[in-house]
């Protein structure tokens, strides 16, 4: 589900005319931040990332949450990074092109929210002269799929069913007859049937 709803917010940004038009990378946020891969999100800035994301259950339903991070280059300075210019596209920029595309709208199995947003104050970043802001998105409700799944079970052979009838036995005694091996001490069914069904085809 995650992999699947990550997928779905990459494409709906991507599709944003003014992200399509201003930003140079739209895709999915590694993990690991190494030199090599700051110095691609050098090459890469303006850009959209999506982190993988994660999960909450909250009454019985999943609550998604995805952070998106906004990044461009120090090009002017730190504030004309982080505000823009006439220039060069900003922080503040990005995130209104992400609120524009996600904020309230239904993609994938949800709809999303802007929750929370700041700014990325980490020196890695300062060093390799990039301006980080993280947008946190999440979903509205999305209910547990705890359906079996019929591909899940055993192919079903043999039948079997005990008849009582009335006077009835109690329930306590019908019980009896289904442990494993049957319990008929006490009581036993006024009749029974078995049936073997075909296996599966060959």
């Amino acid at each position: 589900m995650l992999g699947r709803n990550e997928d779905a917010l990459i494409a709906k940004l991507k599709a944003h005319p003014q992200v399509a038009r201003l930003v140079r990378t739209v895709g999915a946020l590694p993990k690991m931040v190494d030199d090599k891969l700051l110095s691609k999100y050098a090459v890469d800035a303006p850009a959209l990332y999506v982190a993988p994301g994660t999960f909450s259950v909250r009454d019985d339903v999943l609550v998604l949450a995805f952070e998106v991070a906004c990044v461009v280059k120090n090009v002017a300075s730190n504030a004309a990074a982080r505000k823009g210019d006439a220039k060069d596209v900003g922080c503040d920029q990005l995130m209104t092109f992400a609120v524009r595309a996600l904020h309230g709208q239904r993609i994938g199995d949800a709809s999303w929210a802007l929750t929370q947003g700041e700014m990325v104050d980490d020196s890695v970043f300062d060093a390799a002269g990039l301006t980080v802001m993280s947008l946190r998105f999440e979903s509205t409700a999305i209910a547990l799929d705890t359906a079996i799944d019929p591909a899940e079970l055993d192919d079903f052979e043999h039948f079997h069913a005990d008849f009582d009838i009335p006077p009835h036995e109690s329930a306590a005694e019908r019980d009896k007859w289904l442990q494993e091996p049957p319990n008929y001490t006490q009581s036993a069914p006024d009749a029974q049937m078995d049936v073997q069904l075909p296996g599966p085809t060959p």
